[in-house]
């Protein structure tokens, strides 16, 4: 299956993607339905570590009404450059962080701030390039094409938290279930859930990628575990088995603990 998907992101995604398959997206977009947009608080968390990608994730933002609040992770030595070319964007905070745990250890030690608590509905990007996959390049522009890349799809996905018991939603091409997709981290996965009060909810469901959009109290049980950036290994440009690997596949598990449902971008419950 997962071959099939590689083919396709390299095909028909590619389209997707593309200047002429984006100004067809908006085209189409227009013919639906106008959307009553729900009174909810919205913000972005985005990692940068590619910094030549903050336009996209900029684009993305430009989907979203009004000046959305964005919270940019970058590395120490990435924070000179990150300010430098945000310094004229209204409504953006820059947090640095050591290089470790890609985009998940940031992530983590901005939502244990308590920073994000305010916001109803957040988006979770990451300027993800993949360098050892044909598909890298495509598979992030597909994910912030179907998460925010268009103004109604992504007002109809934030919709969805108006609905108190959704804690996540993504896309559904990267949610992956499968046993295979364990790789080298059930054993990890199963010690954080248990650290979580999770064992009830533990089962292999999860984004593939870590982008996706959710509710901050969604993920309590992840940020009461209260990690460091020190207990995320040393970047070695590692593929699997790492802490950040093992955490990729407790979002969900986290957000079944607490109550929530988490869901596709057509309002589906996934298992």
């Amino acid at each position: 299956m997962h071959v099939y998907q590689k083919i396709a992101a390299l095909t028909v995604g590619a389209l997707f993607v593309s200047g002429p398959g984006k100004h067809l997206r908006r085209i189409l977009a227009r013919r639906r339905p106008p959307l009553v947009r729900p009174d909810l608080k919205v913000a972005i968390v985005a990692h940068a570590y590619y910094l030549e990608l903050l336009d996209e994730i900029l684009e993305c933002r430009s989907m979203l009404q009004g000046v959305v609040p964005l919270f940019v992770t970058v590395p120490f030595d990435r924070l000179k450059e990150a300010e430098r070319l945000l310094r004229d964007v209204q409504g953006v905070a820059i947090h640095p962080y050591v290089n470790r745990g890609r985009d998940i250890a940031p992530f983590l030690m901005l939502l244990q701030s308590g920073k994000l608590d305010q916001f109803d509905a957040v988006l979770k990007l990451h300027t993800k390039r993949s360098p050892h996959l044909l598909d890298g390049e495509t598979r992030r522009k597909l994910l912030f094409a179907m998460l925010c890349g268009e103004r109604e799809a992504a007002s109809r996905t934030v919709a969805m938290f108006a609905e108190p018991t959704t804690g996540i939603v993504g896309w559904a091409a990267c949610y992956r279930t499968g046993p295979s997709y364990w790789m080298d981290n059930e054993a990890r996965v199963r010690e954080v859930s248990a650290r979580m009060g999770a064992d009830s909810s533990l089962r292999l469901g999860f984004f593939e990628g870590s982008m996706f959009w959710f509710r901050p109290s969604a993920l309590a049980a992840l940020s009461d575990l209260a990690l460091s950036m020190d207990d995320f290994e040393i970047e070695n440009g590692q593929l699997d088995g790492t802490l950040h690997h093992t955490l990729e596949r407790c979002f969900t598990i986290a957000a079944w603990a607490r109550g929530y449902i988490v869901r596709d971008l057509r309002g589906r419950v996934l298992p």
